[in-house]
C-alpha cells in the first residue's frame, strides 16, 4: 500500500514514517516500476506498535531493542513506567515547593528578593511519594516476580492462575517496600541483551535441575562446588558478594524460599519438583562444607567473605551463587555500589 494509506491507518505523519524507516524500524519494499515505497500489512502492524510505544514515551532506541529482543517486552514497559514515575515524583516535588513558596510570598515581591530563597529544597517528600503511589502504583513487584520465575510462567492461562498471579504480585509488593527495591534498581540499570542472555542461562539451568537424575545430580553438585572454589579464590567475585549480601542476595534468597514459593508451585506444579531438587543439591553441598571433606573450603570462604555466608539459616545461598548471582555481577562494581547506596 502507499504511504498515504499507511498514514491514515496508523495516524502517523509522513515525516514520522520516514524517520522510522531511516532508523531501520521498518524496511518497506520499493515498487520496481515507479520507485514508490510499497508498505505491507506487517509494516503497518509494526508502525502501529511503534506509535503505541511512542505514545508511552518509550525512546526510539528502546523501541528498536524491543523488536530485536521481543521477549524483553515486559521488562521495557516496566522500566518505562518506573522512569515516568521518577519524572512525575520530581515534578511533584517542584510543584509542591513552588506552591508553598507562592503561599509564603508577600503580594509585592521583587526578583532580587529571591536570593532569600536560595537553597530552598525542591526535593520530593514522603507526602509526594504517597500521592504518586495513590495515583500511579508502581509495578516493580510484578516485574521482579516475572523475572525471578520466568522459567515457570509459560503455562496455559486460567482464572485460577490469574488469581494466583494477583496474590504473588501483591505479596511481592510488600517485599518491595524493603530491600527488594535494590534488586529492581540493578535490573533496570541493565540492558536487554544482558538480561536476555541471563534469562536463557537461567532457563537452561532450571530445566537441568527440574529433570535431574542420579547421573546429572553428581554433575550439578560438582558444578556448585567448583563455583564455590572459584569464589574462594577470586577477589572480584568476593567484592560483589560482600557488596550484595545484605541488600540483594539475602532478600532474594528469603523471597524465593518464602511463602511465594508455594504459590508458584500451585501456578506451575513443575516448580515444586525443581525446588525439591535444588534443596537436595544445596543440602548435600552444605553437609560437605560444614561436616565433610570441604570443611577447609568453608572456613576459607568465611574468612574471605568476612563471615557473610550464613548456611545454617540460608542454605540456598550455595545454589544462588551458582545459578542466580551472575546477573548481579554484570554492572561495574562502582556503579552497583552507587545503586545500593542511594
Amino acid at each position: 500500500m502507499r504511504i498515504q494509506e499507511v498514514c491514515r491507518k496508523t495516524g502517523l505523519t509522513k515525516k514520522a514514517i520516514y524517520f522510522y524507516i531511516d532508523q531501520g524500524l521498518i524496511t518497506p519494499d520499493r515498487n520496481a516500476e515507479n520507485n514508490y515505497l510499497d508498505f505491507s500489512e506487517a509494516d503497518v502492524d509494526r508502525l502501529q506498535i511503534i506509535a503505541l510505544l511512542r505514545q508511552y514515551n518509550v525512546p526510539v532506541g528502546a523501541v528498536e531493542e524491543l523488536f530485536r529482543y521481543p521477549s524483553m517486552t515486559n521488562f521495557y514497559l516496566h522500566r518505562q513506567l518506573a522512569d515516568l514515575r521518577a519524572q512525575l515524583l520530581r515534578q511533584l516535588g517542584l510543584i509542591r515547593s513552588l506552591s508553598t513558596l507562592l503561599t509564603e510570598l508577600p503580594p509585592q515581591y521583587n526578583v532580587a528578593n529571591l536570593k532569600e530563597q536560595v537553597g530552598r529544597s525542591t526535593a520530593a517528600t514522603e507526602a509526594d511519594q504517597s500521592m504518586l503511589d495513590l495515583v500511579c502504583p508502581d509495578q516493580d513487584a510484578r516485574m521482579i516476580s516475572i523475572f525471578i520465575w520466568s522459567s515457570f510462567l509459560n503455562v496455559p492461562k486460567s482464572e485460577y492462575r490469574l488469581f494466583l498471579w494477583g496474590k504473588i504480585t501483591e505479596q511481592a509488593q510488600q517485599e518491595l517496600k524493603g530491600s527488594l527495591r535494590y534488586v529492581a534498581r540493578i535490573i533496570y540499570a541493565l540492558d536487554s541483551e544482558q538480561i536476555e542472555n541471563d534469562a536463557r542461562q537461567r532457563y537452561h539451568d532450571s530445566q537441568a535441575i527440574l529433570k535431574m537424575q542420579e547421573d546429572s545430580y553428581g554433575q550439578l553438585r560438582q558444578r556448585i562446588m567448583n563455583r564455590l572454589r572459584h569464589l574462594a579464590d577470586d577477589p572480584r567475585d568476593q567484592a560483589y558478594w560482600t557488596l550484595n549480601y545484605e541488600k540483594v542476595t539475602l532478600p532474594l534468597v528469603r523471597f524465593v524460599n518464602g511463602p511465594l514459593g508455594d504459590l508458584i508451585a500451585e501456578y506451575n506444579s513443575e516448580y515444586l519438583i525443581y525446588l525439591k531438587n535444588m534443596q537436595r543439591l544445596a543440602a548435600s553441598v552444605r553437609r560437605e562444607l560444614l561436616e565433610g571433606a570441604e570443611r577447609d573450603l568453608y572456613e576459607r570462604l568465611i574468612r574471605v567473605l568476612n563471615g557473610k555466608l550464613d548456611l545454617d539459616q540460608y542454605p540456598g545461598l550455595i545454589s544462588f551463587y551458582t545459578f542466580e548471582m551472575g546477573l548481579y555481577m554484570i554492572l561495574p562494581l562502582a556503579k552497583q555500589r552507587q545503586l545500593l547506596e542511594e
